[in-house]
């Protein structure tokens, strides 16, 4: 019966894996924009220590376009489909490591759920830094889990060898994500909290084998952050708090866009209904653990998540960074699996009744569906993969384009090495300015009108050079475009 279970959880989360990986992957994805396709073209052009970090910033770190360069360059496959299988990996790592916690065959499944089709809102879990942060965190702990076994610890080559896989993993969590400071701060006191409860918290700690990896991974860690931002060509400040009024203001942009879901006023009818959903099932869950009196001071990896929710939400609405940005939803993303798991894990610690089974069941399903719902009937109203609307662009041969920020590298990204693009002159948005050369290279420069120009002008002036218009106007993948010469 056991084996059979087994069989059908795997089975079928395999099949949920194939469905995200067509659905939200960089290739297949309907809703990939510029900011995605940043990350494409960075594998293309990856050029260390440049290109240690996203393009323009000091943060997000180059993890996908390094390690995509083995199916790039050694398997000769297209930028789009190398970040698509090394992001779905790193991501099914995740997962894997996750569940590796999970006892229950079915809760398995919900959280491949949750991890793979999350709401509309949180479904950056599959897109940018934060899943991938928090794949490398649960890996983490998965290796940190399995070091806490006698039969491990007493092999010197496999405790040293986790060790440092350890602290290496720890150290890209850092360097894809900021904000995972907060995790591996976290990680290293559970540690301290762990031998404060075997009572191995004495003295000589500071001569145990942990202590010495510690403090090197600390220096690696500083060291390589440091080199890498000081490689970028943007540096800002994100550690910086709101006073109180941004504060409130902060809360009550974020509670607001909280009442809007429960009043169905957010255009998401799906997240709605999964919101209340939600609701319903903590306090299902409140009074489980009321009832059966949970004992959860001594579930390591329970508290790690839980503190980590709270902190970085804490952390979040405090934050200048967040203020000036407006409170975006995607920040809210650590959050949501860190909560999602730490529930998940509850879950596991009881018997679920056939009526709560239906209910976890149906809350996460509703939350997936509304996701892929919002894609096909709100916006953009397709599931073509946005890829397939770019490559029309083709059809022209080898290009150049300039055009708004958001029609750029979006159609560049499907073959980087015939299609130039770059954003226009007076935004702040362009990335590499190595490609802005390689536009005006091109012998066919194309401007596209949408979200930037009125109409297209005889003359336009960009980046130093003067362009001429030729011919009419055409529309090619979804856009507004007309050739232009350029006066050399």
């Amino acid at each position: 019966m056991q084996n059979r279970s087994k069989t059908i959880c795997f089975l079928s989360i395999s099949f949920l894996f194939a469905l995200s990986f067509r659905l939200y992957s960089a290739y297949y994805y309907p809703v990939l924009n510029s900011d995605n396709a940043v990350t494409v073209l960075m594998i293309h052009y990856f050029d260390l220590p440049n290109d240690l970090y996203f393009w323009g910033q000091d943060r997000m770190g180059s993890l996908i376009p390094l390690l995509a360069q083995i199916p790039n360059k050694l398997l000769n496959a297209s930028p789009l489909i190398a970040e698509s299988l090394i992001h779905y990996l790193i991501l099914l790592a995740g997962f894997i490591s996750f569940a590796y916690f999970i006892k229950s065959y079915f809760l398995k499944f919900v959280f491949a759920v949750i991890w793979f089709f999350p709401p509309f809102r949180l479904i950056d879990v599959t897109q940018f830094a934060f899943g991938i942060h928090y794949s490398l965190i649960a890996i983490s702990c998965l290796l940190y889990e399995i070091l806490l076994k006698k039969k491990i610890r007493d092999d010197k080559f496999l405790n040293h060898l986790i060790l440092i896989l350890i602290v290496l993993t720890l150290i890209a969590s850092i360097w894809v994500s900021d904000m995972a400071i907060v995790s591996v701060s976290l990680f290293l006191i559970i540690h301290l909290y762990i031998l404060f409860q075997k009572k191995e918290l004495r003295l000589s700690l500071f001569t145990r084998l942990e202590f010495f990896y510690f403090i090197f991974g600390l220096i690696f860690c500083i060291l390589f952050i440091q080199f890498a931002k000081s490689s970028s060509s943007s540096r800002l400040n994100y550690v910086n708090f709101s006073s109180f009024q941004e504060i409130i203001i902060n809360l009550k942009i974020f509670f607001g866009s909280v009442l809007k879901i429960f009043l169905f006023q957010a255009n998401e009818p799906f997240t709605s209904v999964y919101s209340y959903l939600s609701i319903l099932l903590f306090y299902s869950l409140y009074r489980i653990i009321k009832l059966h009196n949970l004992k959860l001071e001594k579930n390591w990896i329970f508290i790690f998540f839980v503190v980590d929710a709270l902190i970085l939400f804490c952390l979040i609405l405090s934050s200048k960074w967040t203020f000036l940005n407006g409170v975006p939803r995607r920040y809210f993303t650590c959050s949501y699996i860190s909560i999602s798991f730490s529930t998940i894990l509850l879950l596991d610690l009881v018997l679920l009744n056939n009526k709560l089974k239906a209910l976890i069941l149906f809350t996460v399903l509703i939350g997936g569906a509304g996701t892929i719902f919002n894609i096909k009937f709100v916006w953009p109203k397709t599931l073509r993969p946005r890829a397939d609307i770019s490559r029309e662009f083709e059809k022209l041969g080898e290009i150049g384009i300039i055009s708004e920020y958001w029609n750029s590298y979006i159609i560049s990204c499907v073959n980087p090495s015939t299609l130039k693009a770059t954003p226009h002159d007076s935004t702040w948005a362009v990335r590499n300015y190595n490609i802005v050369d390689e536009v005006f290279k091109q012998e066919n420069i194309y401007l596209i009108k949408d979200m930037w120009l009125a109409n297209f002008p005889d003359t336009v002036r960009e980046f130093g050079r003067t362009l001429v218009k030729e011919g009419d106007s055409t529309y090619v993948g979804e856009c507004n475009i007309c050739k232009y010469n350029l006066i050399r």
